[in-house]
């Protein structure tokens, strides 16, 4: 189970984890969509799906039920999340972890993985975290459908 990534100047990426902030990434207003749930499902046949979330919405027990099955939710712990997440990432592995995020707190996160992309949606995207990540899309469907189908993201950034 991974997700094989050939990039055009030769080098291979073999991702096993996908990491996830929640709110404004994920979720809008702490609601996932169903589209979303759903690609979430076939993506977890390809690498291990990680949610992080401070829970600001109160929802990450609710989050559990619907997609806890296929997705593990971690509500972030300290007082500094930015760092908390980047130490997660950093834990997993930088070769074979994907990371996403939109916020200011998720800039430390996506410089820990191998690829990493920035989601503007609903809620926006903090304008210094899209000067670090590899791909940038506008609904996080898209960015879970270039995971399922990696050949996107050869076209995405090939150079």
């Amino acid at each position: 189970m991974a997700i094989d990534v050939k990039v055009p100047w030769g080098e291979k990426y073999t991702i096993n984890h996908v990491v996830f902030d929640l709110n404004g990434t994920l979720a809008n207003n702490g609601e996932i969509a169903k589209t979303t749930e759903k690609l979430l499902k076939a993506l977890a046949q390809k690498a291990k799906i990680y949610v992080l979330t401070a829970d600001t919405h109160n929802t990450a027990g609710k989050l559990k039920e619907e997609i806890g099955d296929f997705c593990e939710i971690i509500v972030l712990q300290s007082s500094d999340h930015s760092e908390e997440k980047a130490r997660f990432v950093h834990t997993l592995g930088y070769r074979e972890t994907v990371t996403l995020g939109n916020g200011g707190n998720d800039v430390k996160m996506v410089q820990e993985g191998i690829l990493s992309f920035g989601i503007i949606a609903g809620e926006g995207a903090y304008a210094p975290l899209l000067t670090k990540v590899d791909i940038v899309v506008h609904n996080i469907d898209h960015a879970i459908e270039m995971l399922i189908h990696p050949r996107k993201i050869v076209a995405t950034i090939r150079k």
